[in-house]
């Protein structure tokens, strides 16, 4: 069967990284389960739904670029035995902080086996929690909730919500006259921008090198963010990409002229409770600049042009890759190599933290920038990855050693952080 849309950047990555994309992978606890559940009851449960899903029966043939489909799933389930002195973790995504999720998740999915793991917790036979653990390259960050309803449903013997569009029926909308036409539409005017922006590196494959990892904690920019957002009447998310575009124009590279931001597509209604990975990125055309340009103006004309970015974002993801890598052999490629997720899951979540706006100075002396590791693997002279544990504002940076060392990356978040903080304080 041919891939969907979502999924050529998917086994690529998977087939380039290898044993390394252990570090991609995603894990989370289910707890809080109805009372009785029995082991071997929640075994034949999750069996029977994991097997109606196409995504746990894939594998992928390198040579044809296809994937073929087992007849039933043959997920790994470790059972084991609940620590009696153990507090069941707060139910949440991505979870590293529980050791069993953080075991499960500690080992790369190879491409010829489910891209699921489990783990029953019970406590005399009776089940306390279920663990999840899946390779991110196979579902995008919000895969997990509609998996997440689905597991808990069936294992507590509920109904399941009927499923939505399975990977076959995608395949055949997605190859439809109309979704074709669509696809190549937004593909053929994102080639066009981009033969009209400045050339540059273009896009990156998953390749080897030195890529620190520097890390922005910052509740004073959150509660900046926030405050910018209300006022200005955009997105947390937009003022996001604000701040990061002007301060790479600045410190990093003057003549960025356009990001590419990774789009989830889990609002589109027919992929609600698709589980895989539905991802592609998006052209996002960054506006001009002028010397004396004010941050409200830029941040309302991004954020209009990030709008339209998102709503753009189902489209052949292979085609276009195919065409970026086409531009960037002829050196007309703008510099596509950096990118921009936004992986908070919950949104909304620094809704109030305005009111913390006189303390904004103060917030500030509580704020760090670490650079924590290095990978010898990346796709990207940037990636910007958005995250919040409800109070802070987490930006993480992984860059290109050869083009941005860690000393100017933390110096490049510094400025980022005191832009959000001025501009939220200026009346």
């Amino acid at each position: 069967m041919s891939l969907t849309w979502g999924q050529g950047n998917m086994w690529d990555s998977m087939a380039a990284l290898g044993s390394l994309s252990d570090r991609l992978n995603i894990s989370w606890p289910i707890s809080s389960l109805k009372d009785g559940i029995s082991v071997s009851e929640a075994l034949d449960r999750l069996q029977g739904l994991l097997s109606s899903l196409d995504i746990f029966r894939a594998s992928f043939d390198t040579e044809s670029v296809r994937q073929t489909f087992r007849g039933e799933a043959g997920i790994e389930v470790r059972v084991t035995e609940a620590p009696a002195d153990v507090v069941p973790v707060r139910h949440g995504y991505n979870t590293r902080k529980d050791p069993a999720c953080a075991e499960l998740a500690s080992r790369a999915f190879g491409m010829d086996e489910p891209q699921i793991r489990l783990g029953l917790h019970h406590a005399g036979g009776i089940v306390t929690q279920i663990n999840v653990a899946l390779s991110h390259l196979a579902f995008d960050g919000s895969a997990y909730r509609p998996l997440d309803r689905l597991i808990r449903a069936a294992v507590e013997g509920r109904e399941t919500s009927t499923l939505g569009m399975q990977t076959a029926e995608l395949v055949g909308y997605e190859q439809s006259a109309d979704q074709v036409r669509r696809s190549d539409a937004v593909i053929n005017g994102w080639v066009a921008s981009s033969k009209r922006l400045t050339p540059g590196r273009g896009l990156m494959s998953m390749t080897p090198g030195a890529f620190s990892v520097t890390i922005l904690r910052s509740r004073a920019a959150a509660v900046a963010v926030e405050a910018l957002a209300l006022r200005y009447g955009v997105s947390t998310s937009g003022v996001v990409v604000s701040a990061l575009t002007r301060t790479i124009r600045r410190h990093v590279n003057s003549e960025l002229s356009a990001l590419l931001l990774v789009c989830n597509n889990r609002s589109h209604p027919k992929l609600t409770d698709f589980v895989g990975q539905t991802i592609g990125n998006g052209l996002l055309v960054l506006p001009n600049e002028n010397p004396g340009d004010r941050f409200a103006e830029y941040t309302k004309s991004t954020y209009a042009r990030t709008i339209t970015t998102y709503s753009r974002a189902r489209y052949d993801c292979i085609k276009w890759r195919d065409a970026l890598a086409e531009l960037t052999a002829k050196g007309l490629a703008t510099d596509f190599s950096y990118y921009f997720n936004d992986v908070r899951s919950d949104r909304g979540i620094w809704a109030g933290l305005e009111s913390g706006l006189p303390d904004l100075k103060t917030l500030l002396e509580e704020s760090s920038i670490t650079t924590v590791g290095r990978r010898d693997m990346g796709d990207a002279t940037l990636f910007a990855d958005l995250g919040s544990d409800g109070h802070e504002l987490i930006l993480q940076w992984v860059c290109d050693d050869t083009q941005i060392p860690p000393a100017q990356a933390a110096s490049a978040l510094a400025a980022l952080e005191s832009l959000l903080v001025a501009e939220a304080l200026e009346v």
